[in-house]
């Protein structure tokens, strides 16, 4: 089941208005200052409650007076963005959700049993930290966004060594030393080089590649999806576990339910104890019938089991030279594209843009031509234009225009590039008035 995602933020810092329908990638382009990364923040916290909310089964915890916005400003640092006007909207197949002058509102939907367990993950602009700060885990940061991303990379970097390290595009290798926790890099001459005193492009790479390579593939093709369960997280979901089952006796007529419920008392009369009773009745005493325990365990595993990730990343292109950018465009969709995962950047990039456009517009023409479009572009990076939303903050009234250009399978030519017809305005007129007398 498709899980079909919107979002509304109304009166947020910069933004006035905004209306988004989150697919599998989302990009958000605009000048600085303008609520890219507010707006990447939001949804992120959506995306996370309802993992809170449908874990639990109950929204209670966010229904407490000022929990949701202030758990959104502490964690996102978002202090002073919210106003008494503030409006955010969340709205799926298996919930909704809504902060409208200053309460919490909510509702399950009809797909409430129908969510797919996934990791939230936010890699912000300053992911550097990792290389320029030596102690950064001794730092006293707050429960926030930074050191839930730090908590994130001390798990990843570990899982990279000199026997099997992380391949970094075409700049060498990454790798962490646990004798004396240093992060490392094999350049592709050999060189082995200390992460803190590599260049800035490879300081902001490496965080984001270890966590794209970790948690868009080797967390899931290693069964590590089920080691990030603590004490807490454990106790959520043996709770969880009974409210499914009471949800799915719910879908009972009564006669069925009666009909049940006869069945247990007479096994609970013929036997004293539940170890007493034998292995073929077990069953019986715990699920009305077949169909009910076959969709409680498919349940169970969803919510068990971290089934994907949703990535939010600030401008991935920071500090890389143009053709690095397009290199780590393609990788990012190719992981993207192997499971359910899904993407939702913030770039000022041009080339991020442009390479996406391309990747939109061969999913269109590898459906008439796909041997074809392969040999130009490989089928793991076509984007289907039914998967992508795209958007530009307008600076000038805080709302987002559509960039997707509907009728021609890719992004809007014009809201690409905002310089260049300047530039190429300029260079009109010097060239104008260089050969004016000739």
């Amino acid at each position: 089941m498709n899980n079909t995602r919107k979002i509304i933020v109304k009166n947020i810092g910069p933004i006035k208005e905004a209306d988004l329908e989150l697919k599998k990638f989302n990009i958000l382009i605009g000048q600085q200052s303008t609520g890219k990364s507010t707006l990447a923040k939001i949804a992120c916290y959506c995306s996370w409650v309802e993992k809170e909310i449908s874990i639990t089964q109950s929204p209670e915890e966010f229904q407490k007076e000022g929990y949701f916005i202030n758990h959104l400003e502490e964690f996102h640092k978002l202090n002073g963005f919210i106003s008494k006007d503030s409006f955010i909207a969340y709205s799926s197949d298996v919930l909704s959700f809504a902060y409208s002058e200053r309460k919490f509102t909510f509702q399950w939907n009809s797909g409430r049993l129908d969510y797919k367990r996934h990791k939230t993950l936010y890699i912000p602009a300053e992911r550097n930290i990792v290389s320029v700060i030596p102690n950064w885990f001794e730092v006293n940061l707050g429960k926030n966004s930074t050191r839930s991303f730090l908590a994130d990379w001390e798990r990843v970097r570990k899982h990279f060594s000199k026997e099997h390290p992380l391949s970094l595009l075409d700049f060498g290798e990454y790798y962490h030393n646990p004798s004396d926790n240093t992060d490392h890099i094999l350049t592709k001459e050999g060189k082995d080089v200390l992460l803190g005193n590599a260049s800035s492009g490879l300081q902001t790479l490496t965080p984001l590649q270890a966590l794209l390579q970790y948690y868009a593939n080797d967390f899931y093709s290693s069964g590590l999806s089920f080691a990030e369960t603590n004490v807490t997280e454990q106790q959520k979901i043996n709770r969880l576990y009974d409210n499914i089952l009471q949800q799915l006796i719910k879908t009972l007529s009564s006669e069925e339910r009666a009909s049940w419920e006869e069945k247990r008392v007479k096994i609970h009369s013929e036997y004293k104890d539940f170890s007493s009773v034998p292995e073929h009745l077990r069953d019986t005493l715990l699920y009305p019938n077949d169909e009910i325990m076959n969709k409680y365990f498919e349940l169970a595993t969803s919510y068990r089991i971290i089934q994907s990730t949703s990535f939010f990343i600030e401008e991935p292109e920071l500090n890389l030279y143009p053709i690095s950018q397009y290199a780590l465009m393609n990788s990012m969709v190719q992981m993207i594209n192997k499971k359910q995962h899904t993407l939702f950047i913030t770039t000022h990039s041009i080339y991020n843009l442009t390479s996406l456009s391309n990747l939109i517009y061969a999913g269109k023409v590898g459906k008439e031509h796909p041997n074809k479009t392969n040999n130009i572009i490989p089928k793991s990076l076509w984007i289907d234009m039914d998967d992508i939303s795209a958007w530009k903050i307008n600076a000038e009234t805080g709302e987002l225009e559509n960039m997707l250009a509907d009728d021609l399978a890719m992004l809007k030519a014009e809201k690409l590039d905002d310089v260049s017809e300047i530039i190429n305005s300029q260079f009109d007129k010097l060239f104008e008035l260089e050969h004016q007398n000739l």
